[in-house]
């Protein structure tokens, strides 16, 4: 599973890159800074995403490993691929409908209100802890991550699920914030579009998941069944 998440993070960050992009720049490369304190700064702040994100997997993974007690991890993987799918057809922006959500959206305005006294202030924070912050802003591409540390069923899973998806995004992000890798307006535009495409194979993921979590690996399975051991 944690090479689903690096993979998620990986082609996922184009997404970031178009959506967190300026935000991350704004936190870690600054003109005043030298070349390796900008590097310093941005290893910082990704890192900070990172933890956050696998606190976040730690909780949700720990929620999973509740509904496989209850014998339900199955139906909600299956559940939530669903809804991935019906999101991908029917263009539903998930950012949006989540972070709307009435039960969530004064945490985000909290959330949005704390990062911007953050960047008004941003000399008196450390980048890392600015990541940390910015790792709790609504993001189409975390909730995906979310659901797969979820899915594994157990909290150090999920943790390092989520472990995983953050490191996977750290390459394109670390690139942009210290200006080795240049994104024009224009493709990071492109960039958003992606996580559609993203959304929709990663609830295939899910549904195969759940539909094949009971079924044996071994490449003797259907031998098996047709000559049972019997005992005497």
């Amino acid at each position: 599973m944690w090479y689903v998440a690096f993979t998620l993070g990986l082609f996922g960050s184009l997404h970031c890159v178009g959506m967190c992009g300026p935000l991350a720049i704004a936190f870690s490369n600054k003109d005043e800074n030298s070349k390796p304190q900008n590097v310093a700064s941005a290893l910082s702040y990704n890192l900070g995403r990172t933890v956050t994100y696998s606190l976040l997997g730690l909780f949700f993974g720990t929620l999973g490993s509740i509904l496989l007690i209850a014998d339900l991890q199955k139906a909600i993987s299956i559940i939530l691929g669903i809804l991935l799918i019906i999101s991908f057809l029917f263009t539903i922006d998930i950012d949006h409908t989540i972070s709307n959500h009435r039960f969530l959206r004064s945490f985000y305005s909290r959330i949005r209100s704390l990062l911007s006294n953050m960047m008004q202030k941003s000399q008196d924070f450390h980048p890392f802890h600015l990541g940390m912050a910015n790792g709790l802003l609504p993001c189409g591409l975390v909730y995906l991550a979310l659901a797969g540390s979820l899915a594994t069923g157990n909290m150090i899973g999920g943790m390092g699920f989520m472990f995983s998806f953050g490191i996977g995004t750290l390459p394109m992000l670390f690139a942009l914030t210290t200006g080795i890798g240049f994104f024009p307006l224009s493709a990071r535009t492109r960039f958003r579009k992606i996580l559609p495409y993203v959304t929709l194979v990663f609830g295939c993921f899910l549904i195969y998941r759940g539909v094949m979590v009971d079924m044996p690996v071994e490449l003797n399975f259907w031998e098996a069944l047709k000559n049972p051991i019997l005992c005497h």
